[in-house]
């Protein structure tokens, strides 16, 4: 086999190349982005709670924090 053949575009499979976004596409993206910076203020807001006010309280803001983050995550893993 010469080496030339595996470098050819045409000798990838098609579905390794990206499709151009859809308006549906890009509107999940920015819902997934909004969900991601509700996670990190939410996180970050419940770390600086737990650590300096109360420690009960501030891991409720961090479960809830994580709430968005699993939202997100399952909108990510169905390919929504």
């Amino acid at each position: 086999m010469d080496n030339k053949d595996f470098e050819t575009e045409s000798s990838y499979p098609n579905y390794r190349r990206r499709h151009k976004n859809t308006k549906d596409k890009d509107l999940i993206f920015k819902l997934r982005n909004i969900l991601n910076i509700i996670f990190i203020i939410g996180a970050v807001v419940g770390m600086i709670y737990y650590f300096f006010v109360d420690d009960y309280i501030g891991t409720f803001i961090i479960l809830g924090a994580m709430c968005f983050k699993f939202t997100e995550a399952t909108i990510r893993l169905l390919k929504i």
